[in-house]
């Protein structure tokens, strides 16, 4: 146990032991119900939320699974990978490499792994997320949502909506590049409340706007 503990310590695992604990916390406060499953909030008051710039996330194909999942499992990969890599460096005799060295091919090795890992994980998972309200997408259309991401833009958004059976939804959301001109950023940030007007059979997310509009836009 405590050569186990030597290694979890030891860089690199330790980069990733801390991060694993709060992954482990975090999900016993979901579980107890405490927290939301999209909790943590990447883009604070900016609004740059990991999985609206640039289109990072989307390109890596976690757009469709909350970022506190992926995050979730890359740590998790990534503290297995560090701990068996430097479990079999510390064993193997005859090796004269430099630990710096060793160490840092074994945290790139379990970044990597981690994220490959994670990506391989969430496809199976993001067909949780997108199924259940792609079913009834119609009967979504007119219903008010709150955000749940740091912000919607024309990318990227989730929305918490409740259906007519009183389940609660967590739906792909985003703005609509026909909205109408003067209404503001803020008014799609995290906790406002927005309304669903559409559905996007192409890109299967649903298309909202503000649920109170500033009295100086005209919609067309």
């Amino acid at each position: 146990m405590s050569e186990f503990l030597d290694i979890a310590l030891s860089f690199p695992p330790i980069v990733f032991s801390f991060g694993l604990m709060l992954v482990v916390l975090y999900w016993l406060t979901v579980i107890v119900g405490a927290l939301d499953v999209d909790v943590v909030d990447v883009g604070g008051e900016s609004g740059a939320e990991l999985d609206g710039a640039g289109g990072f996330w989307s390109a890596f194909g976690f757009g469709a699974v909350p970022f506190t999942v992926v995050l979730s499992l890359w740590i998790t990969l990534g503290w297995i990978v560090t701990v068996l890599g430097t479990s079999w460096v510390r064993s193997a005799d005859g090796m004269f490499i430099p630990a710096a060295a060793s160490g840092t091919a074994v945290l790139v090795a379990g970044l990597g792994v981690g994220m490959l890992g994670a990506k391989l994980l969430t496809r199976p998972l993001s067909r949780l997320f997108e199924d259940a309200p792609a079913t009834a997408h119609a009967d979504l259309v007119g219903k008010v949502c709150v955000v749940r991401t740091g912000t919607v833009t024309l990318d990227a958004g989730q929305a918490e909506v409740v259906d007519d059976e009183g389940a609660v939804l967590l739906i792909n959301v985003r703005r609509s590049p026909h909205e109408p001109e003067g209404i503001e950023d803020s008014l799609f940030d995290r906790h406002a409340k927005v309304v669903v007007f559409d559905y996007d059979e192409v890109d299967k997310v649903f298309l909202v706007v503000p649920v109170a509009l500033p009295p100086d836009v005209a919609v067309a």
